[in-house]
């Protein structure tokens, strides 16, 4: 769960990106009232939890219940009922199935012997979980089944007890008292509910993603889902998500009231396991400059007895499209201008122009570019100003990736994993001295838990901040 917060560190290094049929964006121009629009993702955790895990935190708080000299009376004898070894507890859907060993010391004291004897009883319990929209968690307990491993021996000294009689008498006299005992250990153990304000109200802290640019990132939950857990050889598995509002902003928002309540809760038995975070980021002209000058000035582009050398450069929009202009000299001298319609190829991650125009500037005069200008290698090397490779880049970002979650995980304790599958870009809208992109990161998160103390540390979550 507080991988939440993860995932929103995380998008620091993938901000660094300034750059069926094809799964291309879509390119539209801002009207003069742009206004950014709300918009809203889903961080979507699959969690994996050590059954070990579950089963060693269960014991202890069972422990505190379960009296040590828990005594009862049946059949005019005394017996007393202690742990034989740890209970075991499973997730299946919204039950938890519960199986615990108890050892059975009975004992009567007569005026001609002490009669004692002991047993082992294996009790078997299904507990029904509920967690409604406003996070009130509801357990019920009942005894599914029971069965005697060992059935009470007693040295009777010939007095005649019927054991079948005195097993069934200790079942019925304890029954309540475990199934009230194991519904409380239950509770404790699924209920998140102080745990979850304490996440909502760190989720919720604005974030600062990017120093150069001063952008900040501020989610608002609205609502939580969970689907049901499920066993597999090692773990208990199932996936957490939170969708909510996204924003990102140039100053720091108003974080004085956050957490004063949690998002609705419900079930849900079909959850995505991977996060879609939708952003809106804004590109200016100035920082593609700035790469153009870097990338493209004092290049010079050769085809056969043909060459122009870039001088300086730089963006601007052109209607739909992008134009760069360059100063250049050589076999053609004045400003070339190459324009094309932006575009992002979803599914090989290249950010590209299909087809460019050439023009020659010369005395504030446009000519149309010569025809060696629109064929060979030079085109090719002039529409790589209007070309930018992500898939190139994954690599990068993966291993800033793993570096931000190396500070997460506490050896043998929580295991962190966030791969970037993929980041879509949904439309560009072209503003006069910026683009408006919208893009859609999408990442697998998945958390191990082996030890559930972990998140009961108050420190935790402050020490990772």
């Amino acid at each position: 769960m507080c991988l939440m917060r993860t995932i929103l560190i995380f998008l620091s290094a993938l901000f660094l990106l300034s750059c069926s049929k094809k799964n291309l964006s879509e390119v539209i121009v801002a009207n003069s009232d742009f206004v950014m629009p709300q918009l809203m993702s889903t961080v979507n955790v699959h969690f994996k939890i050590d059954k070990e895990a579950i089963n060693d935190t269960f014991n202890l708080i069972i422990d505190q219940y379960l009296d040590t000299d828990l005594a009862i009376d049946a059949m005019g004898m005394n017996v007393v009922v202690t742990k034989e070894r740890d209970a075991t507890m499973e997730f299946l859907g919204t039950k938890v199935l519960t199986t615990l060993p108890i050892k059975i010391d009975v004992s009567k004291e007569t005026i001609f012997k002490n009669i004692t004897g002991n047993g082992l009883l294996e009790l078997n319990f299904i507990t029904d979980i509920d967690i409604d929209s406003l996070w009130r968690l509801d357990t019920e307990t009942e005894m599914a089944s029971h069965q005697w491993l060992e059935k009470p021996k007693l040295n009777l000294g010939g007095l005649a007890i019927n054991v079948s009689s005195l097993a069934d008498a200790i079942i019925n006299r304890s029954k309540a008292t475990f199934e009230k005992q194991i519904d409380l250990s239950v509770a404790e153990q699924v209920s998140f509910k102080d745990r979850m304000l304490d996440i909502i109200k760190y989720v919720e802290e604005p974030i600062l993603v990017d120093t150069i640019l001063n952008s900040w990132l501020t989610v608002k939950p609205q609502n939580i889902y969970m689907s049901h857990i499920e066993n597999a050889a090692e773990f208990s598995t199932g996936n957490l998500t939170i969708h909510g509002e996204t924003a990102l902003s140039s100053f720091r928002p108003d974080s004085s009231v956050v957490g004063l309540a949690l998002p609705k809760f419900s079930w849900e038995t079909n959850l995505d396991d991977t996060s879609h975070i939708n952003m809106m980021m804004d590109i200016s002209y100035d920082e593609i400059n700035n790469y153009l000058i870097e990338n493209f000035k004092g290049k010079t582009f050769k085809n056969g007895g043909k060459k122009v050398k870039i001088h300086d450069v730089h963006m601007k929009r052109s209607g739909d499209k992008l134009t760069v202009v360059s100063d250049v000299s050589g076999s053609v001298n004045g400003q070339l201008l190459v324009s094309g319609k932006p575009i992002f190829d979803n599914d090989n991650q290249v950010f590209y122009t299909e087809d460019i125009d050439i023009e020659i500037a010369t005395n504030n005069i446009i000519h149309r570019a010569g025809a060696w200008l629109f064929k060979g290698k030079i085109k090719n090397q002039l529409k790589g100003m209007l070309r930018f490779s992500i898939a190139d880049n994954l690599d990068q970002f993966q291993s800033r990736i793993d570096t931000q979650i190396e500070e997460y995980t506490v050896k043998d304790e929580v295991e962190f994993k966030a791969d970037l599958r993929k980041l879509n870009i949904n439309k560009f809208v072209l503003d006069n001295d910026r683009i408006h992109t919208f893009m859609t990161f999408n990442i697998f998160l998945e958390t191990k838990i082996y030890n559930l103390g972990a998140f009961d540390n108050p420190t935790y979550f402050k020490l990772k901040n």
